[in-house]
C-alpha cells in the first residue's frame, strides 16, 4: 500500500480510536497533500504505524464475518 492508499485508512483510524492530540493530526492528516502527508508520517512514526495496523485488523476481522457468514 502507498502512502496515498494509507493516508484515509491512518487519518480515519486516529480520528476514531486516538486521545485528542491524535485525533487533531488525524484530522490534519486528512485535509494534507502528499507533501504534508509525508511530513506527518516521518514526524509520527510510531502513531502512523500504530493506527496503520489498528485499522488494518478492523478491517480484518470484518474479511473473517463476511467470509463466515
Amino acid at each position: 500500500m502507498n502512502l496515498d492508499e494509507e493516508r484515509p485508512i491512518v487519518a480515519n483510524s486516529m480520528r476514531m480510536r486516538g486521545g485528542g492530540f491524535v485525533q487533531a493530526l488525524g484530522a490534519a492528516l486528512s485535509r494534507a497533500d502528499s507533501d504534508n502527508t509525508r511530513r506527518i508520517k516521518e514526524a509520527f512514526p510510531e502513531y502512523w504505524e500504530k493506527y496503520l495496523n489498528l485499522a488494518q485488523g478492523q478491517m480484518a476481522e470484518k474479511e473473517e464475518v463476511n467470509a463466515e457468514l
